[in-house]
């Protein structure tokens, strides 16, 4: 099941060949070098949760739910975008560092101070994409198999990871600079903590109900 997920977040058909992709961006994110970073794993991470949602929703009962399934796809993708557009846009951070040297303080400061802003929109837009996601997730818990309400719930959860994540590294980045960009990711953040408590408390009412073996 994990494999056939990460073939649906890098959209190729061949299980092996996506192995070996995954294992390629594990080892890029572990060595030691800036980029790929938490950016691009937390992006990955909502992508991995929208994608589950979708393979959840192929099994829910009836007509397929056409305009969520679109829907989920299409914020798969973005997340998948965002995460190789992270790895990217740190380049520009180190570009920044290094065309400061030699320059007045201030000045300096003010080149980097813009590369980390710039930089800081992406995971802002991924944390974005994780409550998009979970509002998703959330809107399909009483229509999904009941076998598969485990896995909606992990969906969920798995974007809200990736969402956390792009908020702390904006909050980190930027520290308490006075910005509309941080204003929202602090707001965004205190909505993942609530849809993170929520899925939760479904989780808790699911379980008791019954056992997943006696549904």
């Amino acid at each position: 099941m994990v494999c056939a997920i990460v073939v649906r977040v890098i959209g190729r058909a061949d299980c092996d060949s996506e192995r070996d992709s995954v294992e390629e961006f594990l080892l890029e994110l572990s060595a030691r070098t800036p980029a790929p970073g938490g950016g691009a794993a937390g992006a990955y991470s909502v992508a991995v949760g929208a994608s589950l949602c979708q393979m959840v929703l192929r099994y829910a009962p009836g007509p397929p739910d056409e305009e969520a399934l679109d829907s989920i796809a299409s914020l798969t993708a973005r997340a998948v975008r965002l995460a190789k557009e992270d790895e990217a846009s740190y380049e520009a951070v180190l570009s920044a560092f290094r065309s400061s040297k030699g320059k007045d303080p201030r000045e300096a400061s003010e080149v980097k101070k813009k590369a980390f802003i710039d930089a800081s929109r992406i995971p802002s837009l991924s944390v974005g994409v994780a409550l998009e996601v979970c509002e998703i997730v959330m809107s399909q818990v009483s229509r999904v198999n009941p076998h598969l309400v485990g896995d909606l719930i992990a969906a969920g959860l798995i974007a809200v990871a990736g969402g956390l994540v792009g908020a702390e590294l904006v909050l980190a980045n930027l520290g308490d600079i006075e910005s509309e960009l941080v204003d929202r990711v602090q707001c965004d953040l205190e909505q993942l903590l609530g849809v993170q408590s929520e899925l939760l408390r479904v989780l808790g009412d699911k379980r008791s109900k019954a056992p997943l073996w006696n549904i």
